[in-house]
């Protein structure tokens, strides 16, 4: 049973919950759309998705990832957030270990074990991520209610 500020994934033991809301309603919603990606990642895999597909959903999550970090951390620099450098270093950090994966995906590495791997790391540092860096948001004013387009 989920709480009303809760989303359960079917399938699943991944959650939204409180303790992930930022106070950015555009930050959050984003951060949503991260998990749902990995949720879908995860189905395809157990699904026994080809290569093919597998590859595809891990370019729309890297574009995705790509995208989300850049409006995120100049987000945080509008607002003024002390977390904004450890935000920019952990996002280039996961950023080249993503782009990595997929690198190692499209050389032949066996799809399934790898995949498994990417989902389950990339989950623990979104969800860790959030906790400890991202939710620092909740000190700083939100500027607006929406992250600006990153160019």
């Amino acid at each position: 049973m989920t709480s009303p500020n809760s989303e359960q994934t079917q399938g699943s033991a991944t959650s939204w919950n409180d303790n992930y809301e930022t106070g950015h309603p555009s930050v959050d919603a984003e951060h949503r759309e991260l998990i749902r990606q990995l949720e879908e990642l995860k189905v395809a895999v157990d699904a026994g998705a080809g290569r093919e597909h597998v590859t595809d959903l891990l370019v729309i999550l890297q574009r995705y990832a790509h995208g989300h970090f850049a409006r995120e951390e100049a987000h945080m620099a509008r607002v003024k957030c002390p977390a904004h450098g450890a935000n920019c270093a952990a996002h280039k950090e996961f950023s080249d270990r993503l782009d990595g994966w997929l690198e190692l995906l499209t050389q032949g590495a066996t799809p399934l074990s790898l995949v498994r791997d990417v989902q389950s790391e990339s989950m623990s540092w979104i969800q860790r991520h959030i906790l400890k860096i991202d939710c620092q948001l909740r000190h700083c004013a939100p500027h607006k209610d929406t992250l600006a387009s990153a160019g």
